[in-house]
Formats: C-alpha cells, sequence, structure tokens
C-alpha cells in the first residue's frame, strides 16, 4: 500500500488558512448568532496579543487550559472560518444561508484534481491519513468510484457507510449519501464534518457541525492529546504507515508541537519505508531525516508544481507495489 500523508499546506493551496492564519480575517456570516461569535473571538484575541507574545497555537493552547465559554467559542471559531471556505453565503428565499458546503462535490482546485489523477492513475492501493479538518480531500477522492475520472471514492475507515444529514442546510441532498469508495481516509484531528451527537461519533455529507458550532475537532495546540472517539483513527492510520513500504507526504511541515503525530511516525517508520516529500522548505526533508533516521527520505518540489515527480515517483511504487 502506499500511504499519501496531507497536512495544512496541501488544503493551503486551496485557500484553507494555516493555522497561524486562523485569526487574519473578519469572515462574513449568515445570522446574528455568528456575527456575534465571530466578534467575541477576535475582540479575545485581539486583547490576549496585546498582553502576550505569541500565535493562534499558543492562544489555542492557553485557552485550552482555561476551558470554558472562551474555548468553545475558539474551536466553533476555527471551524466555521474553515467551512465558509468550503461553500459560500447566499441569499436562500429571504434568508441569508451559508450553502454548497456538501462532500459530494468537485474540489474545483485544478492541482488537487491533477494530484489525484496522476495518483489513481498508476496504482488504487493507497491509504490517506491527513491532520486537516476541511472536506478538501473526501471532494478530491469522491464519495463513490468514479472510473472514468479515476477516482476509486473513499471511505473512513470502516468500508460503506452512510453519512448523516438531509437536505438543510445545504440544500443539495435530500437522499442519504454513502461514503462507498475502496481509499481509507484517516482524519487524525477530526473533520468538520464530524460531531458527537448522544455519545457517538456522527460523520455527516456537508460541514453543518462547523455552522451550529459543535464540530469534532482536534484545534491545532501545542501539546495535541488523542480523544477516545479518534483512537480507532489513529490505531489505523498507525497500520496503514507501518504496511506501507513508500510514503508520500504533501505539505506537512512536521511542527514542533505536534507530538502526536511525530510520534505516530516514529513508531511505526521502524521498517525503512521510503519517503518522499513534496514541500517547498527544504528543513521539512532535514527534519524528517532527522525524527525517522531509518527512512530513505527524498525532497521534491511542493504543490502546485509537483506533477512531473509525483509521476516518476509513482512509475517506482507500482514497480514496488
Amino acid at each position: 500500500m502506499l500511504s499519501v500523508i496531507l497536512g495544512a499546506g496541501f488544503s493551503h493551496v486551496g485557500g484553507v488558512p494555516l493555522a497561524s492564519q486562523l485569526f487574519d480575517e473578519y469572515p462574513e456570516v449568515d445570522r446574528i448568532t455568528r456575527v456575534r461569535l465571530v466578534q467575541r473571538v477576535l475582540a479575545r484575541w485581539e486583547a490576549w496579543q496585546a498582553r502576550n507574545v505569541g500565535g493562534p497555537e499558543e492562544y489555542l493552547a492557553f485557552l485550552e487550559k482555561q476551558g470554558g465559554g472562551d474555548w468553545r467559542d475558539a474551536l466553533w471559531f476555527v471551524s466555521l472560518v474553515i467551512a465558509l471556505r468550503m461553500g459560500r453565503v447566499e441569499l436562500v428565499g429571504m434568508n441569508t444561508t451559508i450553502t454548497r458546503h456538501n462532500i459530494d462535490r468537485t474540489t474545483r482546485i485544478q492541482a488537487h484534481e491533477d494530484f489525484w489523477t496522476t495518483i489513481f492513475k498508476r496504482t488504487t492501493n493507497v491509504g490517506v491519513i491527513t491532520t486537516n479538518y476541511d472536506i478538501l480531500i473526501e471532494r478530491g477522492l469522491r464519495c463513490q468510484p468514479r472510473p472514468r475520472v479515476p477516482r476509486p471514492g473513499f471511505h473512513y475507515g470502516e468500508g460503506p457507510e452512510s453519512l448523516k444529514g438531509g437536505g438543510y442546510p445545504s440544500y443539495t441532498h435530500i437522499r442519504p449519501i454513502e461514503a462507498s469508495g475502496s481509499v481509507p481516509l484517516y482524519k487524525l484531528h477530526g473533520s468538520i464534518s464530524w460531531a458527537i451527537r448522544n455519545g457517538k461519533l456522527v460523520r455527516y455529507h456537508d460541514c453543518r457541525p462547523a455552522i451550529r458550532g459543535d464540530a469534532f475537532i482536534v484545534a491545532p495546540i501545542i501539546e495535541k492529546y488523542i480523544p477516545d472517539y479518534l483512537r480507532k483513527v489513529w490505531d489505523q492510520a498507525a497500520a496503514c504507515l507501518s504496511e506501507s513500504n513508500k510514503w508520500i507526504i504533501v505539505g506537512y511541515s512536521l511542527p514542533s508541537y505536534d507530538l502526536a503525530v511525530r510520534n505516530l511516525l516514529k513508531r511505526n517508520s521502524s521498517h525503512g519505508p521510503c519517503i518522499h516529500i513534496f514541500d517547498p522548505n527544504p528543513d521539512v526533508a532535514s527534519e524528517t531525516k532527522r525524527i525517522l533516521p531509518r527512512a530513505s527520505v527524498y525532497l521534491h518540489p511542493g504543490l502546485p508544481d509537483v506533477l512531473a515527480d509525483l509521476y516518476e515517483v509513482l512509475n517506482d511504487v507500482v514497480r514496488d507495489l
């Protein structure tokens, strides 16, 4: 199996802000409750910045330790900002509404579409691991197989699954959407389309959890923990890595605070995988070599300038699989 590991840089090409940019803008929202949320969160962020030195990661770490309403508001804000990049605010009837944030769409991002097409023309024996919350990977892989594109479709590690949600708030799908493809997708930090409802992890076909304020995400904080609801996802990702002789890493910079992911890679690289890193920063490859000494590490250009190198890498992958 080929393991494809995707970080924030992958989604940033599609317009999703990096962790360091989460509080850089005043997002347009649709309802007064969300307008007030944005005002509260940005006012608190500015007040904290006036008294402290640090970025969004440090601020979120501070809020998590404090707990309470400020922390819940910050998580809602983070997931809402990302969800707004998946859809748009428009008039539906007489009401301003966030729409078009469902999974069952194409990415409309040429670099992503070319990336997936290059991979799946060569092999479908792929597992995808990501630290990202957004749904651009789901849109790139497709919910169901699309042989002509080509796309094998994805599932969340447990086989075919009916995703929850009716028509509202996206107004696109009335019937349930099923994630029934062959490629497992492991979202290590949760998703803006996931929520905990009645003690269970529920996956939706759109970003309604982020919009209503209960998205199940692990925020980009200094030291991440692994919630019980994500333990199986992490175990499955570990098995994927340990069984893969070839890893492709795109847009994941191995941040020093991301201890849990660093440990995941360390524990499952003892077999000496061949790792191809697509990133414009050569320090990422150097750091990967340092923390994964048994691996063979190769550096390539980052998105969107990956296709020529990716094609050659995949030729080697196909011969070795």
